[in-house]
């Protein structure tokens, strides 16, 4: 098992892809992080989309097993996304598709999880297991992103050029395309920043630890709010509940309006990305999105703003009720 640590966890992901000789195009959950597909694009490197399984939002792992079969010679990977951050195993997904197709490489994206700095609780099964510490992340140290590698996956290093302008206008293309249901365009320019951490592991992984009990704690504090005020029927069962606390509720665009209106927050994570790559319709990602609220429990919320978040979704849960009875 190896170590490799970057500025940013889809540096490491673009120097992995750059590393391999196979051109076999992967297989992402239709509603992977838009970042991810277009790490993809500037690594020059095919995908295809699958859809989420309604049991427990991952990546539907029977259809996944369906494709692989059918042709195991025409696909060199996956990346298993934690949805939300849940710590949901996989089973036998993993050592089942190695069956199939020994030579796939299986990602298994943490990004959202905590961060198991050690390399304690990993899958035997995966190739790589990649986390991330950047913006919004379950630890949020403004940079950072490491992977844990099998010995047999190769590694290098690819450096490019990078602009904080051209990063700022990647991230604007893929929100107006998203928000549009438009097609994406513009990988390939320099937003990718490829150059070597500012601080060394040792110094990044006690950062790491330093703020890693604190986030708990504050985030079990800010749930506990959360999963008192609101009805159990509305919340995602507690796995789901580590990055942020998701709810799915109807009208769900009007409840993330109200809250910033009482200069509060919430995000809609993630969208399908149907259209916005290539033609396709993903209609578990879809239905999913169009009633998750991710509420916050890091450090830019407090238990007051949690309370009074709690207040406002009791108010929008009254209004939906009243509205569907007229």
């Amino acid at each position: 098992m190896k170590l490799a640590y970057e500025s940013r966890a889809c540096g490491v992901l673009f120097n992995i892809l750059c590393s391999r000789d196979s051109e076999r195009p992967f297989l992402l959950p239709s509603n992977i992080c838009p970042i991810v597909p277009i790490t993809f694009l500037k690594a020059g490197w095919r995908f295809s989309f699958v859809d989420i399984s309604t049991a427990d939002l991952f990546i539907d792992r029977d259809q996944c097993l369906q494709i692989v079969s059918e042709s195991p010679e025409n696909y060199g990977g996956i990346m298993f996304v934690r949805t939300y951050g849940a710590e949901i195993d996989p089973g036998n997904f993993f050592a089942e598709l190695k069956r199939l197709q020994p030579s796939l490489l299986i990602i298994d994206d943490k990004c959202l999880c905590r961060p198991d700095y050690d390399g304690l609780w990993l899958d035997p099964f995966s190739d790589v297991t990649l986390f991330s510490t950047g913006y919004s992340k379950y630890v949020d140290l403004g940079f950072g992103g490491f992977a844990f590698l099998n010995d047999s996956v190769p590694y290098r290093r690819h450096a490019r050029g990078f602009a904080e302008s051209a990063l700022l206008e990647v991230t604007r293309r893929y929100k107006d395309a998203i928000a549009e249901h438009s097609p994406f365009k513009g990988a390939k320019d320099e937003w990718l920043d490829l150059s070597e951490p500012c601080l060394s592991w040792h110094r990044y992984r006690k950062s790491l630890l330093d703020t890693l009990s604190g986030t708990e704690q504050h985030k079990r504090r800010i749930n506990e709010i959360y999963s008192n005020a609101v009805p159990v029927e509305i919340q995602l069962p507690e796995s789901f509940q580590q990055w942020r606390f998701n709810i799915r509720v109807s009208k769900a665009d009007r409840l993330v309006v109200r809250l910033f209106e009482a200069n509060l927050f919430a995000s809609r994570h993630y969208s399908s990305l149907g259209g916005i790559f290539f033609e396709g319709r993903f209609p578990q990602a879809e239905e999913l999105h169009e009633s998750v609220v991710n509420l916050l429990n890091d450090w830019n919320f407090n238990e007051t703003k949690a309370k009074l978040t709690t207040e406002i979704i009791l108010e929008h849960l009254r209004f939906v009720e009243t509205d569907s009875s007229h």
